[in-house]
C-alpha cells in the first residue's frame, strides 16, 4: 500500500519506496522469473498488487485532498522515506571511481533536465484509436516508471500533460466512471502489463550482470529525484509552521525507510 501510495504523489516513484522498502529485487525476479516458482511468485506479488490497487483506488482519493491543503508537510514526509534509501544504496556501490561517478552524474542530469521538456497542453482522450494507442503508451510509459527506481511516473505525466488524466483513472477505480471508459481501462492495462513485463526482465537481468553499475545509475535517479521534490515543495511552502512540520515528519520518514533497509 505505501508503494501505491508513492506511486500516485507527483515526483515519488513507488519504485523508490519499494527498494525503501526492501522488496524491490524480489519483486524484479519474481517478475523476471515468473515460471521459476510460480506459487510462491503468485504469493507475493498476489500480496503486493492487492495493496497497490487498494491503495490506489482509495489512497488517491486521501492524496489529492491531503495535496490540497497540507502539500508541504505530505511531500516532505515522502521526501524523508526516499532520502533514507542513500544508506543502503551508497553501502551496496563496492567500488568507488570515475566510472561510478559518470553513472552517477549521467542519469542525474537527465532528470533534472526533463522540466525543460515541460508542456502546458492537456490529454483529453476520445473513444478512438488514435487515442486509445496513446493511452496504451501512457500505460507502458506508467510501466517503466514504475520499475525502473528513480524515475516518477507522476512527474513524467506532469510533464507530457497527462497526469490528470492518469489521476482521474486511478481516482475513478471505485466509482461508476470505470464502466463508462471501461476501454480506457482495457488499453491502459494492456500496455501496463507488458511494459512490468518486459522492463522487469531487463532489470533483473542488469541486477544479475551488472548490479554494481544499477545501483549507481538508480543513486543517480534517486538524487535528482529528491533535488526537484525539495525545489518544487520549497516554491510551494508560505509558512514557518508548515514547514517545521514537514521537517519533523521528513526525519520521521526517514527513520521508518532506515528501519526499513536494514
Amino acid at each position: 500500500m505505501l508503494i501505491g501510495l508513492g506511486k500516485v504523489i507527483p515526483g515519488v516513484s513507488g519504485s523508490l519506496i519499494a527498494v525503501s522498502l526492501n522488496v524491490y529485487e524480489e519483486a524484479i525476479e519474481a517478475i523476471g522469473h515468473f515460471f521459476n516458482d510460480v506459487k510462491k511468485n503468485i504469493y507475493f506479488l498476489g500480496s503486493l498488487g492487492i495493496g497497490l490497487v487498494i491503495s490506489i483506488a482509495f489512497g488517491s482519493k486521501i492524496l489529492i485532498y491531503m495535496l490540497e491543503f497540507c502539500y508541504v508537510p505530505t511531500m516532505l514526509l515522502f521526501i524523508g522515506f526516499i532520502i533514507g534509501i542513500f544508506p543502503n544504496l551508497y553501502h551496496k556501490i563496492e567500488k568507488k571511481n570515475k566510472k561510478t561517478i559518470f553513472l552517477f552524474l549521467l542519469p542525474m542530469l537527465l532528470v533534472l533536465m526533463l522540466p525543460l521538456f515541460s508542456t502546458h497542453m492537456n490529454f483529453y482522450p476520445e473513444k478512438n484509436m488514435q487515442s486509445y494507442i496513446v493511452i496504451f503508451g501512457i500505460g507502458f510509459l506508467d510501466a517503466m516508471t514504475m520499475v525502473i527506481p528513480g524515475i516518477s511516473g507522476t512527474a513524467i505525466f506532469i510533464l507530457l500533460g497527462c497526469y490528470s488524466f492518469v489521476l482521474n483513472l486511478f481516482s475513478n477505480l471505485t466509482s461508476i466512471e470505470i464502466l463508462t471508459n471501461f476501454s480506457y481501462y482495457c488499453f491502459f492495462g494492456i500496455g501496463l502489463a507488458l511494459g512490468v513485463i518486459l522492463v522487469s526482465k531487463i532489470m533483473s537481468f542488469l541486477y544479475n550482470k551488472y548490479k554494481q553499475a544499477t545501483y549507481t545509475i538508480i543513486m543517480g535517479f534517486t538524487c535528482a529525484s529528491v533535488i526537484l521534490l525539495i525545489v518544487k515543495v520549497i516554491q510551494a511552502s508560505d509558512g514557518i509552521w508548515e514547514v517545521l512540520v514537514g521537517i519533523l515528519l521528513a526525519i520521521i520518514g526517514y527513520f521508518i525507510s532506515i528501519c526499513f533497509g536494514d
